[in-house]
């Protein structure tokens, strides 16, 4: 669990690109919310 949290935090570290690509607010939007999710998740097993 904790690989796909690292994962998902740190998929965005890929080299830059010379072709600029949009900024695309929905999929940041929903890694957000996966990595909300599955850190609360984390935290509920810890109880």
């Amino acid at each position: 669990m904790i690989k796909r949290i690292k994962k998902a935090l740190f998929v965005l570290r890929r080299p830059v690109r010379d072709d600029r690509r949009e900024f695309n607010e929905q999929l940041l939007d929903r890694r957000r919310e996966d990595v909300f999710v599955l850190l609360h998740q984390q935290m509920g097993g810890m109880n």
